[in-house]
């Protein structure tokens, strides 16, 4: 049986879902997940701006992607390699 061939939508979205799953837009209502990151790191540089992002990556998903304790010990983790970090510098 041959596939039906997809329309061009079809697949840019598809795509698109992929770059950006519901768990990214489902965090607060008309933002992008990307909007908010610049907005709240754009005063950090570098391995800590980084390692911001990572902890409210990991907390704006809480619930939304993988189990919530799993996503509480992924935040935890670079938490913990952030202190580390203003700690030795």
């Amino acid at each position: 049986m041959k596939k039906k061939p997809q329309s061009e939508y079809a697949t840019v979205t598809r795509v698109a879902d992929k770059i950006s799953p519901p768990h990214y837009k489902e965090i607060l209502p008309n933002y992008e997940y990307m909007d908010m990151m610049v907005f709240m790191l754009k005063d950090f540089n570098g391995v800590e701006a980084h390692l911001m992002g990572q902890v409210y990556k990991y907390l704006m998903r809480y619930g939304k992607k993988d189990d919530k304790t799993q996503e509480l010990k992924k935040a935890q983790w670079y938490l913990n390699y952030l202190i580390k970090h203003n700690e030795e510098n």
